[in-house]
This record gives structure tokens, C-alpha cells and sequence, in this order.
């Protein structure tokens, strides 16, 4: 099974490096560039084919790890061929040379519609209110649609929405309660440390009080989120011990058919079956995540704002290399990306799905930077061309992008060595 999902990896990569030479292809063909070749992979040829008309070659080649469309005089200086590289106009070339990022970025807004249509989004759904909730404040099974006024989507989160309110700042939440949809203000506040199921499926349907009547779930999630922690003084009764004493004189274990003991509850805290929350502020309410599905056209319309989304995530990956919220460790190369593609594959569809945009705003956003040997790079070289009407020597940008290549396989080739002996210290640590 693993080789299945490494061989999906190499699929998913030369399908993304195949779009991004397909997007300078088919610019190059419209605006009247002559292109030599277009192969998918790397290595010798195991298939060509000659357009007698065009005398364009297409081929697919041993090592499927990249692909190229190979334009007329691209890498020569003084090729006045018709049709060559350099010598089309300045615009033209600039268009072809983006068009690969635009193609991937176009793909990856496909593959965003996919996956919003399959996974939707998520919203808050209140499991229990710190203190009882009335008309006005969060009550038990309320849905939480949007925070002042801003829809929860799947590329706005609850949390993120959340994250800028502080301690007494109101906050107006629009709520859907049984089908009514209605509006509560409220406010983050500092409650005492409390208890709450992180994991409900480890009992459901095995709940039940003294005389074995079966106890709703709600009450019972409700019941653990008001247990003390405090006492009458105002201090900590110690971690676990109310929980307790509670828990092993009011509930039975259907399974076992006898009260939970101490042993029990504690395996439960330890597994994160039941967490701890100390006291910080927030609503007052502990939530779990209830999906919500898009129609095929909001998910058309959606799928750019969360392409632009996982572009900002991306970006600041890449800006935390600088201020060191992001570890070379995390990084890798080709090997690398191939198997975390594997490892996340394996985790269902829906995992797969994401990966899909998510590496199609990554290959556009890496090929953009103008680093040399890259798109971006020779976007730079044209646009200095346009403003001085001079182009930078051809033979002298051609050895900066030479260069440049070379560091880039030499950094990609680091990269992955660094990566996997890193993970094997951890592993051996």
C-alpha cells in the first residue's frame, strides 16, 4: 500500500510540473513562439513524437520528476531564428513566462472547487456552556454561522475570527438555534479552570446514572463542564480530584456495568479523553465542529478567496525561515515532498484533496520568486530589458541562471538529507 500511495505522489507532482510547462506551451503558441519540444520527465526519451507541420517533438521521459517546453533560442545568445525566444518582443515574453504560475494557480483554484464541494467547511456547535445559558447567551446545540457579521468559511475560521477579540471586547455572534437564526453579543471573560470531553464517541451509549437510566449525552457533557475545580476559597481543588470523586460516584460504565473507579478516569484524562482547560478567556462554552456543505457555485466563487488563503499561509511559512517561527527541518526537496504527499494521502480523501491546491499555490508561488533559474528570475532580466530597452547580456544571464540551477538542486539535495537525518536523531533520541 505504501508504494501505491508513493506512485500517487509521483503522479500528483508531474501532473502539477506538466500544468506549469503546459501554461508556457499554450502562451507561447498563441503569441507565435517556436517551440522545439515538449517532454514530460526528465532523462531519455521512452516515447517521442514529430508534428510533421510544426516540427515540434513531444516526448515522455524516464524520470517522472519534472518535464520542460523548450522554446527556440531560449538558452542561446544571438539566435535570430524566426520565431526564437529572444527575439520576440519584451510583453511576449513576459506573458509566457507567467503563465506557467498562472496555469498552476488556474489548476489549483480547480482543485480548490473539488475539494470545497467534497469537504465543505466547518462551524462551531456549542457541546456546553461554562454557566447556564439563557435567550441572551449560548445555550447547548447552538450553531455558531458567523462573528460580527463575517461568515465562518473555509478559509476563515472560527479561531481566527476570534483570535483578535480581547478580554471584555464585545463580540456579536449570529447564531443558528433549531433552525432560527439569531444575534448574541458576548464577550471573552476569565472563568476558573474547568473539564471537558475532547473524545464523546468513548461514551456514547455507555453512560448511565445509580439506577442504570441511559444519560444524555448533552447532560453529560454538560454535567463534567461544571464539575469544581475551585472551592469556597478560591483554590484549586487539585487536578483530577474533583473529577473524581464525581465521576466515580454518579456515573457507570455500561461495559462494565459498575461505577467508573479512579484508575478509569484517570486512563481517560491520560488518553485526552477528557482534557483539562485552565483558566483563560474565552466565551464561556466548550464546542465541537459541526460540517456545512457549499453548492457547486459558491464553491466556484469560494475557491479563490481560499486559494489566496493558502497562498498568505504559505507566505508566511516562508517568512518565518526569517524571523524563526519556521525550522529548516520542516523544509525538504523533492524526496521529501514526495513522501509527506504519500504520508498525507494515506489519510483519506479528503486530505488528499487539499493537498491539490495546496501544492498548486505552492509550486506558482516558488517558480515566482525571483530567484535565478526560476520563472521569476527571468521575469526580472525582462523587465529591466522593458525600462532600459536593453536587454542584460545574454550570455551573462544565461550563467546566472546556470548558477543559480545548480544551487538549487545542490539546496534541494541538502534539504532532504538534512530532513531525514533530523527525523532519525528524533527517532533515536
Amino acid at each position: 500500500m505504501t508504494f501505491l500511495y508513493i506512485l500517487l505522489a509521483l503522479v500528483v507532482l508531474l501532473v502539477l510540473i506538466t500544468v506549469h510547462e503546459f501554461g508556457h506551451y499554450c502562451a507561447g503558441k498563441i503569441l507565435g513562439f517556436k517551440i522545439n519540444e515538449f517532454a514530460i520527465g526528465f532523462g531519455p526519451a521512452i516515447f517521442k513524437r514529430v508534428n510533421k507541420k510544426t516540427s515540434e517533438q513531444f516526448s515522455i521521459r524516464i524520470l517522472p520528476l519534472g518535464g520542460f517546453c523548450a522554446f527556440e533560442g531560449e538558452d542561446e545568445a544571438g539566435n535570430e531564428n524566426p520565431g526564437s525566444f529572444n527575439t520576440m518582443p519584451a510583453w511576449k515574453r513576459l506573458i509566457v513566462l507567467l503563465s506557467g504560475v498562472g496555469f498552476n494557480f488556474l489548476f489549483g483554484v480547480l482543485a480548490a472547487v473539488i475539494y470545497l464541494l467534497v469537504s465543505g467547511y466547518a462551524t462551531p456547535i456549542v457541546s456546553a456552556t461554562i454557566k447556564p445559558g439563557s435567550e441572551t447567551t449560548l445555550q447547548t446545540n447552538d450553531v455558531i454561522m458567523a462573528v460580527d457579521g463575517k461568515k465562518i468559511e473555509a478559509y476563515r475560521s472560527f479561531n481566527d475570527l476570534m483570535a483578535k477579540y480581547k478580554e471584555g471586547q464585545d463580540v456579536t455572534l449570529t447564531v443558528n438555534r433549531d433552525g432560527q437564526i439569531i444575534e448574541i453579543t458576548t464577550s471573552k471573560e476569565k472563568y476558573d479552570p474547568f473539564y471537558f470531553i475532547a473524545n464523546t464517541s468513548k461514551f456514547e451509549n455507555k453512560i448511565f446514572d445509580e439506577n442504570g437510566v441511559a444519560i444524555p449525552m448533552d447532560k453529560f457533557i454538560n454535567d463534567i463542564v461544571r464539575i469544581k475545580t475551585i472551592d469556597e476559597k478560591g483554590e484549586s481543588v487539585g487536578k483530577g480530584s474533583s473529577l473524581v470523586s464525581h465521576f466515580s460516584n454518579v456515573y457507570k460504565n455500561a461495559e462494565k456495568t459498575e461505577h467508573y473507579t479512579a484508575e478509569d478516569i484517570t486512563a481517560l484524562i491520560t488518553d485526552g479523553t477528557i482534557s483539562y482547560a485552565s483558566s483563560y478567556a474565552n466565551l464561556g462554552m466548550v464546542y465541537s465542529y459541526t460540517g456545512q456543505s457549499y453548492s457547486f457555485f459558491e464553491a466556484i466563487v469560494k475557491a479563490w478567496p481560499f486559494c489566496f488563503y493558502l497562498c498568505g499561509l504559505i507566505l508566511s511559512s516562508l517568512a518565518g525561515l526569517f524571523t524563526g517561527a519556521t525550522s529548516v527541518s520542516d523544509l525538504g526537496g523533492t524526496v521529501t515532498a514526495i513522501s509527506q504527499i504519500a504520508q498525507v494521502s494515506s489519510w483519506g480523501i479528503e486530505s488528499f484533496l487539499l493537498l491539490l491546491p495546496l501544492l498548486a499555490m505552492n509550486l506558482a508561488l516558488f517558480n515566482i520568486l525571483p530567484i535565478p533559474a526560476l520563472d521569476g528570475a527571468k521575469c526580472v532580466f525582462v523587465a529591466i530589458e522593458m525600462i532600459f530597452r536593453k536587454p542584460v547580456n545574454r550570455k551573462v544571464e544565461g550563467w546566472i541562471h546556470t548558477i543559480g540551477l545548480f544551487v538549487l538542486l545542490g539546496l534541494v539535495i541538502f534539504l532532504d538529507i538534512y530532513h531525514f537525518a533530523f527525523a532519525s536523531c528524533l527517532l533515536l533520541s
